[in-house]
C-alpha cells in the first residue's frame, strides 16, 4: 500500500484536468492505497468518499509565504510518501516548499505545452499529458500518460438521444463540440469556419464566460439556425455519441479529455493539433491551431468525404479502448511510483 497525496490547485471548475485528478485518486484508493487530496474546498463534492479530503484555499498567491507554510502543513499531515501535483500552480506550489517535505518523494504531472519548464524542475517524476508537452520541457525527463477516463456505460448515447435534442435524425449532419466557453476552446474560430462552409449543424455544448462573444458570432453570420448553444450538460459524452462529428477547435489544450471521450463513443473526430490529438488521429483529421481556414479545410473534408472520414477512425478507436481507459491510466502512475 502506497500513501499518496494529490495537490490540485484549481478553484470552483471541473474540467479535463480536474476530472483526471479526481478519478485517478478514487481509482487508487479502490485499489487499497491510502490517498489524500489537497485542493481548495469548491472541489471537495466531486472526490470519493474513499479519497481523505483536505481543504486548502487555492485562490492565494502561488508565492505568498504564509499560503505556502500553509499548504506545507497540510501535505505534512496527510502523512504521505509521495505527493503529486497537478498542473502549473500547484507544480510550482509544491516546488517551492520541497525542501520542507523530506522524505517525500515528489511527482508533478504537466498538462499544457510549456514556456518555462522551472515549475517542473527539481521533481522525483515528471508525467506529461502528450509527448507535445514532453518536447516542450526542455530536456526535463519525463513519463507520457495520456488523461484517461473511465469507459461511458452502455445506455450513454441512447439516455442522450432520449432528450430529444434539436435536429437528430434530420436531413443534415450533426456536428458536435463540447468545452468550457473560452478563447482557449476556440468555439469562435469554429462558427467563423462554419460560416464558410453549408450543409450542417452544430451542437455547442458547454458554458462559460465567451457566451456572449459566440452569441454575437452566431447573430453575424445568421447562424441561428444551424447552431444549438445547449449549455452546460450533465450527458455531453452522450450527445457526442449521437453526433456524426466531433470536433475540437481548441488554440492550446492539455488532452483533450474530450477526444478520449468522443473516441470512446466511436464517433468520427476532427482536432486541431493540440495536447494528444496527434498522437491519436491521422494526419488528415488533423487541423493547425488559430487558424479558421485549416478549420474551413477538414470541415468540407468532413462534408464530402465522410466515409473516407469514418474508414480512418478504426485505429483511433482501438487505441482508446485498450490505451486511454481509467484502469491503464492507473497502472501507469502507479509504475511511475514504484520506479522512485
Amino acid at each position: 500500500m502506497l500513501r499518496i497525496c494529490h495537490v490540485l490547485a484549481s478553484v470552483g471548475e471541473k474540467g479535463g484536468l480536474e476530472k483526471n485528478v479526481i478519478e485517478l485518486a478514487g481509482r487508487q484508493a479502490e485499489l487499497g492505497h491510502q490517498v489524500s487530496a489537497v485542493a481548495d474546498e469548491t472541489m471537495h463534492p466531486h472526490f470519493s468518499p474513499k479519497v481523505t479530503f483536505v481543504a486548502h484555499p487555492m485562490s492565494g498567491g502561488r508565492l505568498n509565504p504564509l499560503n505556502l507554510a500553509a499548504l506545507k502543513r497540510r501535505i505534512l499531515g496527510t502523512g504521505a510518501e509521495i505527493v503529486h501535483a497537478h498542473a502549473n500552480k500547484a507544480g510550482q506550489m509544491v516546488r517551492s516548499i520541497r525542501g520542507g517535505l523530506k522524505g517525500m518523494k515528489r511527482v508533478a504531472t504537466v498538462q499544457n505545452i510549456k514556456s518555462t519548464a522551472k515549475p517542473f524542475q527539481d521533481y522525483d517524476a515528471v508525467i506529461t499529458a502528450s509527448g507535445q508537452v514532453r518536447d516542450s520541457l526542455g530536456g526535463i525527463p519525463a513519463t507520457v500518460i495520456w488523461n484517461s477516463i473511465e469507459p461511458p456505460p452502455v445506455g450513454t448515447q441512447e439516455a442522450a438521444a432520449a432528450t430529444n435534442p434539436p435536429w437528430l435524425g434530420g436531413e443534415w449532419p450533426v456536428f458536435c463540440t463540447v468545452g468550457r466557453l473560452v478563447p482557449a476552446k476556440g468555439m469562435d474560430l469554429l462558427l467563423e469556419a462554419m460560416a464558410k462552409v453549408p450543409g450542417f449543424k452544430l451542437w455547442l455544448v458547454g458554458e462559460g464566460l465567451q457566451r456572449g462573444e459566440l452569441e454575437a458570432i452566431i447573430a453575424k453570420h445568421g447562424l441561428a439556425e444551424r447552431v444549438w448553444m445547449a449549455g452546460h450538460r450533465d450527458d455531453a459524452v452522450g450527445l457526442m455519441g449521437c453526433a456524426d462529428l466531433f470536433i475540437v477547435a481548441s488554440r492550446n489544450e492539455g488532452g483533450p479529455y474530450t477526444l478520449a471521450e468522443a473516441l470512446h463513443m466511436k464517433v468520427p473526430c476532427l482536432s486541431t493539433k493540440v495536447g494528444f490529438a496527434p498522437e491519436f488521429l491521422p494526419e488528415g483529421a488533423l487541423m493547425e491551431t488559430h487558424s479558421i481556414d485549416e478549420l474551413v479545410r477538414g470541415l468540407q473534408w468532413a462534408m464530402e468525404k465522410p466515409e473516407e472520414v469514418k474508414a480512418l477512425m478504426e485505429k483511433p478507436y482501438a487505441l482508446v479502448a485498450r490505451e486511454v481507459t481509467l484502469e491503464a491510466m492507473t497502472r501507469k502512475v502507479l509504475e511511475v511510483y514504484s520506479r522512485l
